[in-house]
């Protein structure tokens, strides 16, 4: 059990390292080249790289600071010392690697590569738990106060705030859009990085004609399937929901079992990050 433990710090600790890494050459390689403003603390220490002399990673390291006091007195401790330590390693590896020569002075190129290289970075933080503080912590704490906001509304605020009022110190418009396009392209790579090529679908069959579809769908695949007893509140009709989970490859299979077999059923997909236990991981 401790050897399990220990490779499984070892393995967290080499990840992270990994992962500032990516985002370190994301900054330096493309980002910063091409003058794009993306959201977070890393987005305003590149705004204020342009009018002073300093390195990216110390301001942004700077930034962090206040967030880290908030984080000490609101979050757990030992989780908000694993991001002030993440947060060294990224913002000394920005600094440090500003020497290498630029990939692209082309912004639309940068803005795509740069974001391919975040989301593997952030992909890695969420696989493993990790977080590089910055605005992404700033959200986990604002979201204390305001109860009835999601993470993800806070994070679209405070970001694209960002964005917009860096487009407006540089007079660049094109800004904007180039920021768009990099936090895209970051956002389906993190997903990839966390989920996997695999997309694993779950399906919720209602039908009057549970064992004539079940058996269809046996049939056609080997995936396992679950009855659950239903009534339907408008027509007080007993139905039966048969739940499912499927790969991309299967699924075609399915949809064509269940017509087959009840053309009048109802089929609800819903696309699954993640799946465990037999026949999946």
């Amino acid at each position: 059990m401790g050897i399990k433990l220990n490779k499984s710090r070892l393995e967290s600790y080499l990840f992270t390292i990994i992962s500032c890494i990516f985002y370190a050459l994301a900054i330096n390689l493309f980002i910063k080249p091409n003058n794009i403003v993306g959201g977070g603390v890393t987005g305003i220490a590149l705004l204020i790289n342009r009018f002073f002399p300093w390195g990216v990673g110390l301001i942004a390291y700077v930034l962090n600071i206040p967030i880290m006091i908030m984080s000490f007195r609101i979050k757990d401790f030992s989780y908000t010392l694993r991001c002030l330590i993440v947060t060294t390693i990224l913002n000394f590896l920005i600094d440090a690697l500003v020497f290498l020569p630029p990939m692209t002075d082309n912004p639309l190129i940068g803005a795509g590569y740069g974001g391919v290289f975040l989301g593997i970075s952030v992909g890695i933080n969420y696989r493993y738990n990790v977080s590089s503080g910055g605005t992404e912590l700033l959200g986990q704490l604002l979201i204390t106060r305001f109860k009835n906001m999601t993470i993800g509304k806070i994070l679209i605020i405070i970001d694209g705030s960002i964005v917009l009022f860096g487009s407006l110190i540089l007079h660049n418009p094109e800004n904007v859009l180039l920021a768009l396009i990099m936090i895209f392209v970051s956002g389906k790579v993190s997903d990839l990085v966390v989920n996997g090529f695999d997309c694993i679908r779950m399906c919720y069959i209602i039908t009057a004609h549970e064992e004539k579809v079940a058996s269809e769908l046996m049939k056609k695949s080997s995936r396992g399937i679950t009855k659950i007893n239903g009534i339907g509140m408008y027509s007080r009709k007993d139905y039966s929901v048969l739940m499912t989970a499927v790969t991309k490859q299967q699924f075609t299979k399915l949809k064509e079992s269940v017509i087959k077999a009840d053309k009048n059923a109802l089929v609800i997909i819903i696309n699954t990050s993640e799946v465990l236990g037999k026949g999946f991981k």
